[in-house]
């Protein structure tokens, strides 16, 4: 059995190395996901525009919609 100092040591050193890696994942998956965020926030605010942009174009013009 390997119950060294030397060993408890490399053990813990590869806990923490383990423990970083997950750490740069989960930081890089939570930068992912705001920016996913805001694309979604800005394309719902496009659609809004542009519906109440032609909701606004058939109140003028009834017929705009037709070809």
């Amino acid at each position: 059995m390997n119950d060294t100092k030397a060993h408890w040591k490399r053990r813990a050193l590869r806990a923490e190395h383990e423990l970083e890696s997950l750490r740069m994942i989960r930081k890089f998956d939570h930068a992912q996901e705001l920016s996913m965020c805001r694309v979604d926030a800005v394309q719902a605010v496009a659609l809004r525009e542009i519906q109440e942009i032609l909701t606004d174009l058939l109140k003028t013009e009834p017929r705009a919609g037709l070809i």
